[in-house]
């Protein structure tokens, strides 16, 4: 998991984040993080997608992390080696359905201001901007991202 959402990272934020941001990136940081997270589960719900036996997607939906009514994509991250494989497209669907079996009748996620292939991504599966930014200050500098909605 964390081999994947390291290189998804550098390769999706190049020239979105500083290059000594995505160069210090740790597999070894990742992994510890996504330990934590499955050996002690919360709300959010964690999936993965394999292909060869081999993890190529991980993504996360669950309660919204603010105060509107609806579910929320936490992450996709794909492995650039399976871009445009289906994997993320698979991951999404899975994400879009457990947030439906939790109840949720819509949506939202943030993606990076930049992320063009990912705002294209979003966008061709039914997913549009709804106007809200946010500045993600857990970066430094603080990554500019854009709320995607969806009626599930």
């Amino acid at each position: 998991m964390a081999r994947v959402h390291v290189a998804a990272w550098r390769a999706a934020y190049q020239g979105i984040m500083t290059d000594d941001r995505l160069a210090g990136l740790s597999e070894r940081t990742f992994a510890q993080r996504w330990e934590s997270i499955v050996t002690s589960p919360g709300e959010v719900r964690n999936f993965v997608v394999e292909r060869d036996r081999q993890i190529v997607a991980i993504g996360s939906a669950g309660p919204p992390r603010q105060p509107v009514p609806a579910g929320e994509v936490h992450m996709v991250n794909v492995h650039p080696d399976a871009w445009g494989t289906g994997a993320g497209t698979a991951m999404l669907e899975r994400l879009q359905d457990e947030l439906r079996t939790l109840g949720y009748t819509s949506a939202y996620l943030w993606v990076a201001d930049g992320n063009q292939r990912a705002i294209t991504f979003y966008a061709n599966r039914g997913w549009s901007p709804d106007g809200e930014v946010m500045d993600d200050e857990r970066e430094s500098p603080p990554l500019r991202e854009l709320r995607y909605v969806q009626e599930l």
